[in-house]
């Protein structure tokens, strides 16, 4: 009977250790529609057709495989975690206004904000933190001066955030920061923003992981943007 027990850990122990393989962060080819952004994949070889190219996040980074091909997902890329990735991990204030840009699937360049942790001011959705009391704010455009109005749903609190002509990012007033919940920003357009804390993360997959339990998978793909691996 004990054996039987053994034997029955073992196959669990077994099952457990295929499904603690890499996060899809995108797919495009023949084989995409098996493949969705925030997936976990199994830690087992990965066949893939000719056209395919799909894109993964695990402990080290991104990297992308193109088919056709036979792959192993456990095998450790080519270069080790660049010392610089580590500090991705921890939330700090975004104080410089500069702007990033990601190419959409168009082939179309857009701007979005600085690093993993700034909030886009401009677009509702939402978004993860490690510690709500510290959060800025970034807008797309920073050509003009504006004056943003943000209310607490919790309690109605309200504040005002003045950007500066040329200011990109600002800090989240502290009448309106500090815990979870929803946020809604008037400028031009209401926007909505839904904060959730995530716990401090060991490394770029558990915190790729917590973004995509969360819901944040726009800080998701920027994690994966920020760590792409030479090959």
């Amino acid at each position: 009977m004990i054996s039987i027990r053994l034997a029955g850990l073992a196959l669990l122990l077994a099952g457990s250790s295929a499904i603690a393989g890499p996060l899809v962060v995108r797919a495009i080819g023949p084989s995409a529609a098996a493949f969705k952004p925030g997936q976990r994949l199994a830690d087992v070889p990965l066949v893939l057709r000719a056209g395919d190219v799909l894109t993964v996040l695990d402990a080290k980074g991104t990297r992308n495989f193109t088919g056709p091909g036979r792959f192993d997902l456990a095998a450790a890329s080519q270069a080790a975690t660049e010392p610089g990735f580590a500090a991705l991990l921890v939330q700090k204030p975004e104080r410089r206004a500069r702007i990033g840009a990601v190419r959409g699937t168009g082939g179309d360049v857009k701007p979005v904000p600085p690093g993993i942790w700034a909030v886009d001011a401009g677009q509702s959705g939402t978004v993860c933190a490690l510690d709500p009391a510290q959060v800025s704010l970034w807008r797309a455009d920073p050509a003009q001066a504006v004056t943003l109005t943000i209310r607490r749903s919790s309690d109605g609190a309200t504040a005002s955030v003045a950007f500066a002509a040329g200011q990109a990012t600002a800090t989240l007033p502290t009448a309106v920061a500090g815990q979870p919940g929803e946020l809604t920003i008037t400028g031009a357009t209401p926007v909505r923003i839904t904060l959730k804390k995530v716990p401090a993360a060991p490394d770029i997959e558990a915190l790729g992981a917590s973004f995509v339990a969360a819901g944040c998978m726009g800080q998701f793909e920027r994690l994966a943007s920020a760590t792409v691996q030479p090959q």
